[in-house]
């Protein structure tokens, strides 16, 4: 037996190494080949006469002396759906698009109001498309905003991307949204959803802030559009331009901003959440874990609370007909006060009682306000059909005409000086 293991070991050593070669010069290991395919780093979807315009902004190598960073250029197609853009824009530049990369999807308003879905069944379907993938809806065009040049990174699709970061989320500046979770929420019983709503700003007057009394620190102004812009024919069936200009408007840098939200029903866009709605929003989910809440003191003057802890939940009530209940717990310092008496010993970073109170009535005022905007555009923006389906079939089946158009709201806000 030992004999035979003997001269069985070295030809299974020679058959093991053999096919080891084999597997490792007959297979690519996943790399790219740059010269036949186009690395998308975003989409862009808008409305056209034909059906759909897509925008695809594709990585490129950077060239010139400076190293690092991505450049980009932008091809696009027109079609009936989404998957006959891809094949129009294949034609005209001989590159085999690929989602693996892809980051962001961007709707066009008036895609978004006509129907987000048809737009993203391609995506949904694709095999190599991350479910992922951030998805949200640009002011105007989305192909428009995807060739503008941004002031914070040199592919404006990936300075759009980190408006959507975790410490952005963690201040109530803004929300996300990812393809799998609004299509989980709009083809569910729900039948409602949200993204992130992007508007463009003119470098110099975006880097102000709004200085309104009861904003977010990590929010600015939700007035002031100056980056919108009407979308352009590409001139045929498709197109490419590169992310470098010759010093017009649209060459101009500019700040994106995404402090607001948009609200969907049934696939459509019916609503817009205003900063301090958005603020309100992430407060009543319990995403806020920091920025500043900024309030008039005893004297009148402002005073900024920093938030250290925060929680919130939205549920039904138990009476028959469904009730929304909307709570907010928060644990607040005091970062800045514009008077303080320094000599008499005031403790600079505790918040007074007047201070918690009225944060809460400032916070209180912006829930019953995106409240407000929930029942008129029809969006179960907190899931509450959902709730009732899996907690009582019967109760949903009769009451789920009024979710959430017929719905009232009990409001507990609860702002307290942290320890």
């Amino acid at each position: 037996m030992k004999r035979l293991l003997k001269r069985a070991a070295p030809k299974f050593a020679l058959f093991l190494g053999g096919a080891l070669l084999f597997a490792f010069f007959s297979n690519d290991f996943g790399l790219v080949d740059i010269q036949k395919t186009a690395v998308i780093l975003a989409a862009g979807i808008d409305k056209s006469g034909e059906g759909y315009e897509l925008t695809a902004q594709i990585s490129v190598p950077k060239g010139g002396e400076t190293a690092g960073g991505t450049a980009s250029v932008e091809l696009s197609g027109k079609g009936e759906t989404v998957a006959d853009c891809l094949m129009m824009m294949y034609a005209d530049s001989g590159w085999i698009p690929k989602f693996d990369f892809c980051s962001l999807v961007l709707l066009g308003e008036e895609a978004a109001k006509e129907g987000a879905m048809p737009a993203l069944n391609y995506f949904l379907h694709n095999e190599y498309m991350s479910d992922n993938c951030a998805v949200a809806v640009a002011e105007g065009s989305a192909g428009e905003m995807l060739k503008q040049t941004s002031a914070i990174d040199d592919t404006p699709s990936l300075a759009i991307h980190k408006l959507f970061s975790g410490a952005a989320e963690k201040t109530g500046a803004a929300v996300k949204n990812t393809l799998r979770e609004f299509a989980v929420g709009t083809l569910g019983v729900s039948k409602s959803s949200f993204m992130p709503f992007i508007r463009t700003l003119p470098h110099e007057s975006g880097t102000g802030s709004s200085g309104d009394t009861g904003s977010s620190g990590g929010t600015g102004s939700s007035e002031g559009s100056g980056g919108k812009s009407e979308a352009e024919g590409s001139g045929g069936k498709g197109g490419a331009s590169g992310s470098e200009g010759s010093g017009s408007e649209k060459d101009a840098p500019v700040l994106f901003r995404a402090e607001e939200t948009a609200l969907f029903r049934e696939g459509k866009m019916t609503g817009l959440l205003s900063a301090e709605e958005t603020l309100a929003f992430n407060l009543v989910r319990g995403k806020v874990k920091a920025g500043i809440l900024t309030v008039k003191g005893e004297d009148g003057e402002p005073v900024s609370l920093s938030i250290k802890r925060g929680g919130g939940s939205a549920k039904l009530g138990d009476e028959s007909e469904p009730r929304a209940k909307l709570s907010v717990q928060l644990k607040v310092l005091v970062s800045d006060r514009t008077e303080e008496d320094f000599m008499a010993g005031t403790e600079t970073n505790v918040a007074t009682d007047e201070d918690e109170r009225r944060a809460e009535e400032l916070i209180a005022s912006h829930i019953a306000s995106l409240w407000g905007k929930c029942k008129a555009s029809g969006c179960d923006l907190f899931l509450f059909a959902r709730e009732l389906y899996r907690k009582d079939p019967k109760a949903f089946e009769a009451n789920v005409g009024l979710i959430p158009s017929g719905m009232g709201a009990d409001i507990e806000v609860s702002v307290r000086g942290a320890d």
